[in-house]
């Protein structure tokens, strides 16, 4: 999930956001109730926040922060009083628990994940203790977060840098009731193929998937099923073949599609979405048809509207000197299959980074550093669209974001 820190490129970088379908935590549903240290409004309408964690532009090795948002009933976004509270060295990743609870975010320059209680008013307060070390090997690496939908769990692959390698980790954590995070057993494990981005959970808690690739041609995707533990044992095969560039994972609100995206899959460099059937043992197979999103548009990564009837890409067209973001929206009829709906695209307001919707707002996060090739211009955005009739995307409005470098967004709401 985290491209930036798993390898910076010109295109994007992966982000881990919310949680694994719509990025946002909520609450209802298994496991969440809105009870403990979560904000709440005395039985009125939910209270919704948005939580935006950035990093030094300069790549340098200094604590982080997450800036903080409230989002009206319009979906309107406005910075809290306390506009941000402090996070690691570089964070690169953010979560939170479906119970809208409890955030967490994950920090590559110093290989912890720093967990917070959301207060009453949104704000988010440390917990104790206020940081986490990461279990592995790799200390140094890029790391991508995940939360499994009843949030009793979470998972944080690691991606070695120096050197990189085919090879990887996945720590294993459980949820305690006031939200501070305990190893598994094992605390971790290590695979034998390379990480590129965030584990992708199915709706029932019972099955995850990690793209990725080895030093042989084309990419896969590791298929693992989740015990009741939360601990991962592979699934037979452990790996189904995928396209080169494999970067992300989506899976349907069904649970029975997962949509795998590449980058620059031919010497057109053209981005690609291919759905995989999900089988009743979790295993994926391919339908054999692909979506391409053009010649050097590289996908980010992509969430579905609630009803999983319609899709959105999160992507940037590669230019020279620029990154161009945008929004591709696809219809999604009973099989799965992707139709381009009409536009196909709106534009974000920079370098895209990552998307998160709610109810019929979405979101996306771009970079202004991810917008140039050249140079490393602080700051960046958040693109509000409306989802409409059919799932079609309104551009409504666009709020500067303050950080350095912006590079992961989760949602919240809270009851």
């Amino acid at each position: 999930m985290n491209r930036l820190f798993f390898g910076r490129s010109r295109a994007a970088f992966r982000i881990a956001v919310g949680t694994v379908l719509s990025s946002v935590a909520a609450c209802g549903g298994a496991g969440s109730g809105a009870t403990g240290t979560g904000a709440t409004t005395g039985g009125g309408p939910p209270a919704v926040y948005a939580y935006v964690a950035s990093a030094d532009v300069g790549n340098r090795a200094v604590p982080g922060a997450v800036y903080q948002y409230s989002i009206a009933s319009d979906g309107s976004i406005a910075p809290l009083s306390i506009a941000s509270v402090p996070a690691g060295v570089t964070p690169t990743g953010m979560v939170s628990d479906p119970a809208g609870r409890y955030v967490y975010v994950v920090n590559s320059g110093d290989a912890t994940i720093s967990q917070y209680s959301v207060g009453t008013d949104g704000s988010l307060a440390p917990l104790s203790p206020a940081v986490v070390q990461i279990a592995g090997p790799f200390q140094f690496a890029g790391f991508a977060l995940s939360i499994d939908p009843g949030a009793r769990f979470l998972y944080v692959v690691g991606s070695p840098r120096d050197p990189p390698g085919p090879t990887a980790s996945i720590a294993q954590y459980s949820i305690q009731s006031n939200g501070t995070l305990a190893p598994l057993t094992p605390t971790y494990l290590i695979l034998s193929v390379s990480a590129s981005g965030s584990l992708a959970i199915d709706p029932g808690g019972r099955y995850a998937y990690l793209p990725g690739a080895t030093n042989a041609p084309g990419g896969l995707i590791s298929q693992f099923s989740i015990n009741s533990d939360g601990s991962l044992s592979p699934l037979t095969p452990a790996t189904v073949a995928a396209t080169q560039g494999t970067v992300a994972v989506t899976i349907a609100p069904s649970g029975q599609t997962a949509y795998v995206m590449s980058t620059c899959i031919d010497t057109a460099c053209d981005g690609q979405i291919e759905p995989f059937t999900i089988g009743a043992n979790g295993t994926l197979t391919p339908t054999g048809v692909v979506t391409l999103t053009g010649a050097h548009v590289n996908p980010v990564e992509m969430v579905t509207n609630g009803s999983g009837s319609a899709a959105y890409l999160l992507a940037n067209a590669m230019g020279v000197d620029t990154n161009a973001g945008s929004v591709y929206q696809f219809a999604v009829d009973s099989t799965g299959a992707l139709a381009a709906d009409t536009p196909a695209s709106l534009s974000v307001a920079s370098g895209a980074v990552a998307e998160s919707n709610y109810g019929s707002n979405l979101y996306a996060l771009s970079a202004n550093a991810i917008g140039f090739a050249s140079g490393q211009p602080p700051g960046g955005h958040i693109d509000h669209y409306i989802i409409g009739s059919g799932g079609l995307l309104t551009a409504v409005s666009t709020t500067t974001v303050a950080g350095s470098l912006p590079t992961s967004i989760t949602l919240v709401v809270a009851h």
